[in-house]
């Protein structure tokens, strides 16, 4: 498959201060494989998560910090800068993850440093409004990710710190979660990110600390997970330390991707005719502490932020599926998420 002739913008968060630019904007055209500079924000402490709405006239991000704040800003289509539009507090410590609602009215953050989960309204024009819900869960918890599953108002959170997933009805009218499920993952596994597969009914848990994905099969009405298969992201012959990092499912469903924090890769793993996987084949991230990455939609590409060593990379992905240096790098601080999107 051949690159198209694309432009995205890549929306990165990065690890900084408020007197850093730690929020950025760049450019890729893929026919030429340019990535470069847009603009980028003060302001924002450590804006570890993002998400973009669906007419990508906003991006929201969490400022990961002990008095955890969410943060919306409008996109200038003009010449793509940014403009702080709303500031909310998430009511906890340590957000490092936030999605809009499916119908967007809302917008969820994990707060990983306190264990609680929170919602806040999404009002018209994209700002952020009160607090919906806060859902606090035992001592010890730590979660990472609250995703929805596709074609539903059903939501999964990982729990990192307790080793379990729960499984949520959003009800947009009230802004509120309502358990339907909770789930006993393996002891010190460490679920962390999600990719889904609704084709399958699969959802894969990228398990930070015993470097696996697991998959669990859902039911056709999205009520209860049941855990199917378990295959390693790292060959058996390391022995160094890894954490397993980031998730995500190649647009023709064909292939897996996950990034190891420590054996500095990124793992392929296979996806058969029933979404089970086989253990994953592992190429260099270009760099250390790959924390994050991103498939560009519709293309052969991958980036990948190389938090440790200060480095967007970008890979161009073969046939099968196997990843390769393109020999383009973005140096910037600290990246810790990517977000790319086609230009409208």
């Amino acid at each position: 498959m051949e690159t198209s002739s694309r432009a995205y913008h890549v929306y990165v968060g990065t690890y900084g201060t408020e007197h850093d630019h730690s929020l950025h904007v760049l450019s890729l055209q893929t026919s030429n494989l340019n990535l470069r500079y847009l603009s980028a924000v003060k302001g924002i402490r450590n804006p570890s998560y993002l998400t973009v709405n669906s007419t990508q006239d906003v991006v929201y991000a969490c400022s990961e910090v002990e008095d955890g704040e969410v943060v919306s800003y409008r996109i200038n289509e003009a010449d793509h800068k940014l403009t702080e539009q709303s500031r909310q507090k998430t009511a906890g410590n340590g957000p490092c993850y936030v999605t809009l609602s499916t119908d967007e009215t809302h917008l969820l953050t994990v707060n990983y440093g306190e264990g609680t989960t929170t919602v806040h309204q999404v009002l018209k024009d994209g700002s952020l409004g009160l607090l919906t819900d806060k859902v606090v869960y035992k001592q010890g918890s730590h979660p990472h990710t609250i995703m929805s599953i596709p074609k539903s108002k059903k939501y999964v959170v990982t729990d990192l710190g307790l080793d379990r997933l729960y499984l949520y009805e959003f009800n947009e009218q009230q802004g509120k979660l309502i358990l339907l499920y909770d789930l006993k993952a393996n002891a010190k596994s460490g679920p962390r990110h999600i990719a889904i597969a609704d084709s399958h009914r699969k959802i894969y848990v990228v398990n930070e600390f015993n470097s696996k994905v697991a998959v669990y099969q859902y039911d056709a009405s999205i009520t209860k997970l049941e855990l199917i298969q378990e295959v390693r992201t790292i060959p058996k012959s390391f022995e160094g330390v890894n954490y397993a990092a980031d998730i995500h499912i190649s647009h023709d469903m064909s292939y897996l991707y996950v990034s190891n924090r420590g054996h500095h890769s990124i793992g392929i793993c296979k996806i058969d005719s029933n979404g089970l996987l086989t253990d994953a084949i592992c190429v260099s991230s270009i760099g250390e502490w790959p924390r994050n990455f991103t498939l560009i939609p519709n293309e052969n590409l991958l980036l990948v932020a190389n938090e440790h060593s200060n480095t967007i990379v970008l890979m161009k992905l073969g046939r099968d599926g196997i990843p390769t240096y393109t020999g383009i790098e973005y140096p910037i601080k600290s990246p810790v998420c990517l977000k790319a999107l086609p230009t409208i």
